[in-house]
């Protein structure tokens, strides 16, 4: 899985389907645009990419991102190729994050499908520090007289900022908008520095740390209970019961 971090209109979605368009090519016999590929066995083509509402059905931006994230979680495998793009935006920031958070550590460590997933969230760059078969990749860009410059290079580790301001003034948003706007965001910063400060140097990338494993949890996980007798099953109901107490 790679961990897409990028500025808006940075590239990000030519990445991605490129990748998808190469294998779909290189399956029907096709030339590809490459000096050469290594494309192993891929059984099928999943992408959550885009966002808009199903009026005539009823469905919001949301529930339609999430039935699509559904059914990739439920049918993807090993052999599949999957693109994410920026799920849990259609929520609130927490509820979002954590669902982002969620679906790339189950398609990692469950699915282990070849992924792209691309995300605004800057807290899930953690992620390869924590499960194995994850990077961190950013498509570059550089300020140049107080606008942004595209590189469309694909680069290594995670991206340093967004650069939302800049592509806010690309699309033509009032110059007074974007200094007020650049006032907030120094503000929010501050902020955000002087509670890490409070709370002894913690950053809200480490929002979500790993699972403390349960001594009961890790004592079931050993047991096979057709090897029991009545006898040694009753004792391990008190052992559990003792380790549930402590």
């Amino acid at each position: 899985m790679l961990i897409i971090t990028r500025p808006n209109m940075g590239g990000k979605s030519t990445y991605m389907r490129q990748t998808a368009l190469i294998v779909l090519l290189a399956y029907t016999g096709c030339f590809i645009p490459a000096r050469s590929a290594r494309i192993g066995p891929i059984d099928r083509i999943f992408t959550r990419i885009g966002s808009s509402d199903d009026l005539a059905g009823g469905r919001s931006t949301f529930m339609v991102e999430m039935t699509e994230t559904a059914n990739i979680l439920h049918n993807a495998t090993s052999s599949s190729l999957v693109l994410m793009d920026e799920i849990g935006r259609g929520t609130s920031t927490f509820d979002g994050l954590s669902l982002a958070w969620a679906s790339a550590v189950f398609i990692a460590s469950e699915v282990k499908a070849f992924t792209l997933f691309a995300t605004h969230y800057f807290e899930l760059t953690a992620l390869p520090e924590l499960y194995p078969g994850i990077r961190n990749v950013h498509l570059n860009a550089t300020e140049h007289d107080k606008g942004i410059v595209f590189l469309h290079s694909v680069e290594p580790g995670p991206a340093n900022q967004s650069y939302g301001l800049q592509v806010a003034q690309l699309a033509g948003i009032p110059t007074e908008v974007i200094a007020r706007a650049r006032r907030k965001l120094s503000q929010l910063e501050q902020d955000d520095r002087q509670l890490g400060e409070a709370a002894g140097g913690h950053q809200q990338a480490e929002l979500f740390t790993p699972e403390a494993s349960h001594p009961a949890l890790d004592f079931l996980a050993e047991l096979n209970p057709d090897d029991l007798s009545p006898r040694q099953a009753q004792e391990m109901l008190y052992k559990l019961r003792e380790l549930l107490g402590s």
